[in-house]
């Protein structure tokens, strides 16, 4: 049993213990730095120009987004875009240090764009030189582009929200509601990136100057951000750059598309509008590797959204087939025109079992594509019930 002596000690030591604890506990907190004391790189986009990678660098105050996520703001978010060039990618990062005035955080990345120099040029020394930073993660929306990438970084969210409000950190909220090219996330993109017989389409972001305005006491165009094409990247050699208008077809054999357009057109003439929804494809091989033909099936259901004359429900639904069809098509031949294997169809190939060197050899021609079938039903005629 403790004495009134032995219980005071034993206060004592327990006291001593809990503040040597505290201290290693406060100690440990006083390294810490506030949101605000370190400089966080939203965006990264990559240009190679003389010889140098040109490395620029999107800052956003984070403490700042999150006071203007529960209020509006009569000001612009505070915005800077860092600029530095080596002869590698990790020099450029290195140089990109001597100026910055605080420690760079490379963790919370939502974009990476490359210009369409340094997809000329290979970017595979830059995704090693990423993969060795502990902080960066794999998950950032991907973009190439053919314009000014400071131009792009510079561009804000509408009510002065800062750029995490724009598509270039949200791409996939816009393409939910309208499917087009698909967006892609960098796990995603080097997925298919090296794969055989495989083509990645990296979506081409631009500055649309005439789209917005905004009015006010300083009325004046709003520059918003636009996908305007695609950047063809087959087994981890850049090819070519298609426009959005080529690639249409593109939509019909991606699993992601949700809700997409399509024009009703009879004798050249626009008409109307179905809205496409969840459409699925099926690609099929006919044949072997000595003469490979492919059939591309087509799944769809949708609604008129719009039609300025009045047809039966079969004729729109043939209309919808046709139009389909066409632009599957003309997406293919557009493709073969700059050597691109837009449908991975090699890729079907190697997954059927014929092997890279086997793969090299194999020559698509527009009758490679033997036939496209569409089926299409108008779940609702809309406005003509």
């Amino acid at each position: 049993m403790l004495t009134d002596k032995g219980r005071s000690e034993l206060y004592r030591y327990k006291a001593l213990w809990i503040g040597v604890i505290l201290l290693a506990v406060l100690t440990g907190c006083w390294d810490e730095k506030e949101i605000g004391e370190i400089a966080y790189v939203t965006a990264i986009g990559i240009d190679y120009k003389d010889e140098n990678y040109i490395l620029y660098v999107q800052l956003l105050d984070f403490s700042n987004v999150a006071k203007q996520e529960g209020q509006k703001n009569s000001e612009s978010a505070p915005l800077f875009v860092g600029k530095s060039s080596g002869k590698t990618f990790h020099e450029a990062v290195n140089n990109l240090y001597k100026t910055s005035q605080q420690p760079l955080n490379w963790g919370q990345i939502g974009s990476i764009i490359y210009s369409e120099a340094v997809l000329e040029k290979g970017i595979e020394t830059i995704q090693q030189s990423i993969q060795r930073n502990p902080e960066f993660r794999f998950t950032p929306w991907m973009f190439g582009a053919k314009g000014s990438i400071e131009e792009l970084f510079a561009v804000s969210g509408f009510f002065h929200l800062p750029p995490v409000y724009t598509i270039m950190y949200q791409p996939e909220d816009t393409y939910k509601v309208y499917s087009y090219i698909k967006p892609l996330r960098m796990y995603n993109f080097f997925s298919i990136y090296n794969a055989p017989g495989a083509t990645a389409v990296l979506p081409s972001i631009t500055v649309d100057k005439n789209a917005w305005r905004k009015f006010g006491t300083d009325e004046q165009p709003k520059k918003t951000l636009r996908i305007n094409g695609g950047f063809q990247i087959t087994e981890g050699k850049y090819q070519d750059w298609m426009s959005y208008e080529d690639l249409t077809g593109v939509r019909w054999v991606e699993s992601k598309t949700n809700i997409t357009p399509v024009k009703i057109i009879d004798n050249e003439k626009e008409i109307g509008i179905v809205e496409i929804t969840s459409p699925s494809a099926r690609i099929k091989l006919i044949g072997n590797e000595g003469e490979a033909k492919f059939e591309i099936k087509i799944k769809a259901k949708g609604i008129v959204a719009d039609l300025r004359e009045e047809l039966n429900q079969s004729k729109i639904e043939s209309l919808v087939k046709k139009q389909i069809k066409e632009e599957i098509r003309t997406t293919y031949q557009k493709g073969l025109e700059k050597n691109i294997d837009i449908y991975n169809l090699k890729n079907k190939l190697f997954r059927n079992g014929v092997n890279s060197e086997k793969l090299k050899k194999v020559q698509l021609s527009e009758d490679s594509l033997n036939k496209i079938t569409v089926d299409f039903h108008l779940e609702s005629s809309g406005i003509l019930d």
